[in-house]
């Protein structure tokens, strides 16, 4: 935009400037010839005034000692000449010259020669005409010329380079604060809630900067209140669990009070978990996590409620640590989440397998009847659940920068790949 704003500006003034620039030249030249030609036509009509005044003392018509000391008191100039009726010639000139011929039928005028241009002025005495011709160089006419165009074109560039200089100064006060906006909404975009703006620049700029600011400070309010929202559901949540724990540890000992301990144990787990994470959304910025370790740890946290329902829970790396920038906790969340859905969804014996790809992906397969990719939609299930599990785990992905995809797994049901942005070493 600032680019575009110089180029602009510097097109309409060169445009502007040599509107004015142009015509300036050339009245600077058509000064410097009626200058010059003034100087000749009064040279010329001088020496035929002289002529006139010293003939009528000496004689009836101009002779060529008259046009000699005329000449010679004038400094005998190499530009002018008195041509005589009888055809000579007083001075540097040729003798057949078609505009002296001109000249005598009585007419004064200015013509253009090779050279440049003659002043030719007629005198008519006792009925004979003598022509004073004066010759004006093609130097003579372009004097000064040269030096006025230069101050003209040096006039011009400075003023195009002051009107860049504006241009560039008033790109930068628009595109600076544009830039700064730029910049705040991709901390948003990231999870910085503390993103501001100090408003600038033209009035329409500063107060898209205060909105943003209002709007910033608008998602910080409504975060907090989702995270008290949190708290208050951690507080809601903490008697009823803790009357169906005692509950159950009120049973008769046995492998169904065991049992149900441990599941209590895992529902509190989750809980806490879910509440944390809730509370924390927005607050973490991205780090760097290994997904091979969150793999190895939520498989072993898995692992005693496979073991029951006799599943086969596969964990699977490369052995090398898959390093990508997410949120802490996340990869976590995401792998929870879609596991929960598989031991929720699938009949107990079905394998799972879960796997960190060395591209910054997480995959989880199972070898249940699958479901339709395009059925998955928000509150939308095709069995008995609430369908918000994936659409957690698509924005988990999203949030990080990464990426959601559905399918079949080759263990003959779904598979889910989750990608997060990798951190190349």
């Amino acid at each position: 935009m600032r680019r575009r704003l110089t180029f602009v500006t510097a097109a309409v003034a060169s445009l502007i400037i040599i509107s004015f620039v142009v015509p300036l030249g050339i009245l600077a030249r058509r000064q410097a010839e009626d200058r010059a030609l003034s100087v000749a036509e009064r040279q010329a009509e001088s020496i035929a005034t002289a002529l006139v005044v010293t003939g009528s003392f000496v004689g009836p018509t101009i002779t060529d000692a008259t046009a000699e000391s005329v000449l010679g008191a004038f400094g005998s100039p190499g530009e002018a000449s008195i041509h005589l009726a009888d055809g000579t010639v007083i001075g540097n000139a040729e003798a057949n010259d078609p505009d002296v011929a001109i000249a005598r039928s009585g007419t004064a005028f200015t013509a253009r020669t090779v050279d440049g241009a003659a002043v030719l002025v007629p005198i008519l005495a006792a009925g004979e005409t003598t022509v004073v011709r004066v010759d004006v160089p093609a130097e003579a006419l372009t004097q000064g010329v040269v030096s006025a165009w230069g101050i003209l074109a040096l006039l011009a560039m400075m003023l195009i380079a002051i009107a860049l200089l504006a241009a560039d100064r008033l790109g930068r006060s628009i595109v600076a604060p544009v830039a700064d906006l730029r910049t705040a909404a991709s901390r948003l975009g990231r999870g910085d809630l503390e993103a501001r703006v100090t408003p600038g620049g033209p009035p329409e700029i500063a107060a898209v900067g205060r909105t943003f600011n209002e709007l910033t400070a608008r998602l910080g309010g409504l975060l907090q209140a989702e995270r008290e929202a949190a708290a208050d559901l951690s507080h809601g949540l903490r008697t009823p669990l803790t009357a169906l724990r005692l509950q159950i540890e009120s049973l008769d000992p046995g492998e169904e009070r065991v049992g149900l301990l441990d599941d209590m144990v895992q529902v509190e787990a989750a809980v806490d978990r879910v509440i944390a994470e809730a509370r924390t959304i927005g607050s973490s910025p991205p780090q760097a996590v290994d997904l091979a370790a969150v793999v190895q740890q939520r498989a072993e946290f898995w692992e005693p409620l496979a073991a029951d329902q006799g599943r086969e829970l596969t964990p699977g790396t490369s052995g090398s640590p898959v390093r990508v920038l997410a949120a802490p906790g996340d990869p976590s969340i995401v792998l929870d989440t879609l596991l929960e859905n598989v031991f929720a969804h699938t009949d107990p014996g079905v394998a799972i397998r879960i796997e960190a790809h060395p591209d910054g992906s997480l995959e989880v397969s199972d070898g249940g009847s699958g479901f339709d990719p395009n059925a998955v939609t928000r509150g939308i299930s095709g069995s008995a659940s609430t369908g918000l599990g994936l659409d957690i785990v698509r924005r988990v992905a999203e949030r990080n920068g990464g990426g959601f995809e559905i399918g079949r797994s080759d263990l003959g049901g779904a598979r889910v790949i989750v990608t997060f942005p990798l951190i190349h070493s």
